[in-house]
């Protein structure tokens, strides 16, 4: 993955964003709500040129309805593309039984983002032992693979949905 360009996203973001010796991007609230944003190579479904992204509240804060936060990952997301035209895959995060509260949110600022309109999003759920987990994919409208990558993760999920109890 080509890094992201930190002076471009902070020209823009709300929040100062900074990367942290691992690679991933940081941004603090004024609410102290510390926010970790990683893009790491994803291989489950592609071979290459796809990365999870993950959205983790580092100091486990209660974090309100702050639209900032929404426009800081929408910005990393933004810079993302520029920086590679590759796929996200989205996984909710499911160790406190609140994956669906984060993908209704994550949804609905999707649905509020004024260049939405640029990327296909693609939400679909599996059902893991009585454990329900929300994946999506995010690809930029022009991607000429579109298609295909639409398919794969229908197929990806599909294989999980037909699966014999």
């Amino acid at each position: 993955m080509n890094t992201l360009n930190i002076a471009r996203i902070n020209e823009r973001s709300p929040y100062e964003v900074w990367q942290s010796s691992e690679g991933d991007y940081n941004f603090q609230t004024e609410f102290d709500v510390l926010y970790r944003i990683s893009f790491r190579i994803e291989q489950t479904i592609w071979d290459d040129g796809a990365y999870e992204f993950s959205i983790i509240n580092q100091n486990q804060k209660s974090s309100p309805n702050d639209k900032k936060v929404r426009d800081t990952i929408f910005i990393l997301i933004e810079e993302f593309f520029a920086c590679n035209p590759d796929i996200l895959l989205y996984q909710c995060e499911t160790g406190d039984n609140r994956q669906d509260m984060r993908d209704r949110l994550f949804l609905r600022w999707f649905k509020e983002y004024g260049n939405r309109n640029n990327y296909f999003i693609k939400v679909s759920t599996i059902v893991a032992e009585q454990v329900t987990n929300y994946t999506a994919i995010i690809v930029q409208k022009d991607n000429p693979q579109l298609e295909t990558i639409i398919k794969d993760f229908d197929d990806f999920i599909g294989f999980f949905q037909d699966k014999p109890q």
